[in-house]
Parts: C-alpha cells; structure tokens; sequence
C-alpha cells in the first residue's frame, strides 16, 4: 500500500464534527497579501501535480482544471465581484495558476462591499479544478474541513449525527447514529435533504453541504427534509457525537425477541458501523465476548456501513481469508495490479453470515466481496452500493488537503463491482427504494413497518442458515479452538 492514508468510502462524509476554534488567516494589504499570493500558487500547482500525477484517469486536460479554477473563484467571489473583473481587464499569463493568481489579485483590489478573502478565493479555485474532473469521489477540504476529516477517522465528532452521500442532486442520509440529535428527532436512512438553513440543496456539491450542516456544539441547523412525497421541516441541535465503531447484540437494532433466537442457537452478533481507526478493536472485543458466550457462529452485520480506511477493512477482513489468500486487488492509473493478502494471524474458524443492503459500500464492500469469494461466509439481504475505487487522502499548502481517486479495486476472484454491487448469495427482502415505490401514497408508518419487517427477515435468515450449517449437535460440539493471543497482532 502507498505510504498515504487510502479511504474507501461512498461520497459520503460524516456530518459528525465542527472545529469551532479555527480562525482563517487576514491578509493585509503589502507583504502579507504578497505572501499569500505566493502560498496560492503554490496551492494551485500542488493540485495541478497531485491530478497529474496521480488522478486514476491519465488523460487529464490541464486546461479543463484552470477552467473550473476561474469559474469557481468567479461564485466565490460574488456576482457583484463577477461583473467587475469581467468587465476589465484581467493581466493574462500563460501559466494556469498565475493567471488565477491575477484574478485574485484583481477581486483584492476591485471588489468591495464586501470585500472578498483571498485565501477563500484560493480555496475556491483548488476545489474548482478537483470538481472540473467530474469525478464525484475526488474533492478538495480547506483547512477546517481537513482537520475534520482526519478526526472522522478518530471516533469523537461535535455535529448531529448522520452520514450523507449525493444521490440524484441532494443529499441522502445514508446513516444516522444511534443517540444522536438527528436518531433522536427521527432522521432516517434514505431521507433526502432538500433545504439546509433557508438554502436549496438541489446541485449543492457534496462538501459544501456538509459545510453547511456542520457546526459548534449547542448551535441549530434548520433542515428541510423529504421522505417519499413528504416534506417536513426540522430543527436540530449540535451535541458532541462518540462514534461507535461496533456494537453487539445490545444494539438498539436488535429487539428483546432478536436477541433470544441468537442466544438460543449460539450465535453471536458484531454490527460495524464504519472502518475508521477504532474499528478493528471493536470487532476484537464483540467476538471475544461472543466467543466467551460460547457462540459458535457469528453474523456480521454490515448494513449500512458506507466504508472508511482501506487498511482496516483489510484488517478486519484478514480475521476471516486463509493466510497467503487475497484479500482485495487494487489496479493503479497505468494499469497495475497490486494484491493485499490474508497474513498468518488467528482466524474467525466459526460459520458466518454477512448481512448487507443498498448502503453497504466501499470498504464494507472489500470485505463482503472476500469473505464471499472465498466462501467463507454466506451474504444475505440486497444488493450492495456498488463503489469499486479508492481514494488517497493528501496534504495540500495552506492547511489544506484532497481526496483524490487513485485507484479502482477488485474482488480476490478478479470481480470489478463498481457501478454495480456485490449480489448476495441469498437476496432477502428489497431495498428501501423499491419498498417507497411500491407502497406509495401510503402512511410513512407503513412504510417503516415494511422496512423493519424486511430488516428482521434477513436477520432470520441469517438464523436458519447458521443453524443448518452447525447441525442439530450445536449445543455438544467441542469448543472451536481460538488462540487469545490474537488480540495482539
């Protein structure tokens, strides 16, 4: 793997964090402003050599980045600024980033009331000449949204409590945590949110939104959100957010009837609900404490667990795959294959079923995509998201970074699923998608009912699968061997 943090997840970003203690830099108006003229630049080259270099299609039309560059720090600017410096004339240069330097400059100098913040403008371009690659899983994060992303993966946040990707021009709840401020007013998966803040979120790109529903602790973000043909306004309150990376059958995803089938046939439950720094200790613990329960199968549940870090999910996977085996194929810009493989540590050893649907994605994805080729384990529910390429996380000047699309990956068996989803060995139930249209013009209660009913069917699948594979004897079998050691590898 590259010496760089890969992250393998939908579009989605955790609208978990706010750092409200950020201050942006002011810019005065001789040598500072001179200064950050020189830190622009150089923000814009690094960009221009990180897509370059890097980006997973090599045929990148440089003119296209600067393009998007100026279009961008034209909206950033206003349409007060927009009509001055297109009015005039701008000093032209034959470089891409001395020529958005000359704007800048030119929007310092022109424009006031209100005066526009070079460094934003900066910004603004960076992030115009990622979205001008049309790649949805590539963006540029200014300083604040940085620092929020490397926290994501550390498991505390301050925001509302849910996880979005773009789906046909909003923003879609993928997930809201349980106990947060958006579980406790009745956000759910699969609400699209139209309005945030007296702003339409129709086309609003994906960082800007999180932006904009992201915030310090005790502050509102007024949302207006749409579930089906129904509209609804709400109001919810910024609280400090502890992400649980995974949880077993206490999970409020399990009622008191649920808990007692697993424990009567011997099965233990871990649910992961991201791949971040945190994740593979959690699973650790639920199996130990499965295993000290004397469970003798385990379903692992992955619905709605959009992805996170390459690098865990290749972890957690490894508890499964057969040492030397593959985990996951990764194949570069030139066309290169690169094979991750199952190492020599203590393995699982006990029949698994992987629950998945709709919003199991990326990371999530490489792990169901080798437990099932490797017959390791047996999928059940719908058809996963379908996010087949990673991205590589890099540092940027002025505080800031990207997610660049670096590479596409591929199943142990050579599967390519991007675009198109891993099918479960036994598809239970529909997505929730296909359950709205079907019961349309229905009671929103009855469409959760369904929802509830097909998530419990797949779980009692999961059941009966596990229970013909262990026999009749389940409760006689011998202990299956597990060495304790595990725990430190």
């Amino acid at each position: 793997m590259s010496g760089r943090r890969q992250f393998v997840a939908i579009a989605l970003v955790l609208v978990l964090a706010a750092v409200a203690g950020f201050v942006w830099a002011t810019v005065g108006p001789r040598g500072q402003r001179a200064d950050l003229q020189a830190q622009g630049a150089s923000l814009l080259d690094a960009v221009d050599r990180e897509v370059r270099t890097k980006f997973v299609l090599q045929s990148v039309d440089e003119a296209k980045l600067y393009e998007g560059a100026q279009a961008e720090v034209l909206k950033a600017a206003g349409a007060g600024c927009a009509r001055i410096l297109q009015s005039g004339q701008v000093a032209q240069s034959s470089g891409g980033g001395q020529r958005i330097a000359a704007l800048v400059e030119a929007a310092a100098q022109r424009c006031t009331a209100p005066r526009p913040d070079p460094q934003q403008l900066y910004f603004a371009a960076a992030r115009g000449m990622l979205d001008s690659l049309g790649d949805r899983y590539t963006r540029f994060m200014d300083p604040r949204a940085f620092d929020e992303f490397k926290q994501d993966a550390q498991g505390f946040f301050f925001g509302i409590g849910i996880s979005i990707d773009l789906k046909e021009d909003y923003p879609i709840v993928v997930q809201p945590i349980p106990g947060t401020p958006a579980a406790r007013i009745g956000v759910r998966a699969g609400d699209r949110i139209t309005e945030i803040d007296g702003i339409s979120a129709n086309k609003m790109p994906l960082q800007e939104a999180v932006a904009r529903i992201r915030g310090p602790k005790g502050s509102a973000v007024h949302l207006v959100i749409r579930r089906g043909d129904q509209s609804m306004r709400v109001t919810i309150v910024r609280d400090r957010i502890e992400i649980v990376a995974g949880e077993g059958t206490e999970t409020d995803s399990l009622d008191d009837a649920a808990r007692a089938r697993l424990r009567d046939a011997g099965i233990g439950y871990v649910r992961l609900v991201t791949f971040n720094d945190n994740t593979e200790m959690a699973f650790r613990r639920l199996f130990e404490r499965a295993k000290q329960s004397n469970a003798r199968a385990l379903i692992l549940d992955l619905r709605g667990n959009g992805g996170g870090l390459l690098d865990v999910s290749l972890r957690v996977a490894d508890w499964f795959v057969p040492a030397g085996q593959p985990l996951v194929h990764t194949v570069d810009r030139e066309g290169r294959r690169e094979t991750e493989r199952a190492t020599r540590r203590a393995k699982v050893g006990i029949p698994v079923v992987v629950l998945v649907n709709e919003f199991t994605a990326s990371a999530s994805e490489i792990v169901s995509g080798a437990l099932q080729d490797h017959r390791v384990a047996t999928l059940v529910g719908v058809k996963t998201y379908g996010k087949g390429v990673i991205q590589t996380i890099v540092d940027l000047p002025m505080g800031s970074g990207a997610a660049i699309t670096t590479a596409k990956y591929l199943t142990p068996s050579g599967r390519d699923i991007h675009g198109k989803g891993l099918v479960p060995d036994e598809v239970v139930g529909d997505t929730e998608d296909e359950v709205r249209k079907r019961l349309h013009g229905q009671a929103d209660d009855a469409v959760d009912r369904e929802l509830q009913q097909i998530r419990a069917a797949q779980l009692n699948r999961a059941i009966q699968i596990l229970k013909k594979q262990l026999g009749r004897s389940l409760r006689t079998l011998p202990p299956v061997p597990y060495a304790a050691a595990a725990a430190a590898a």
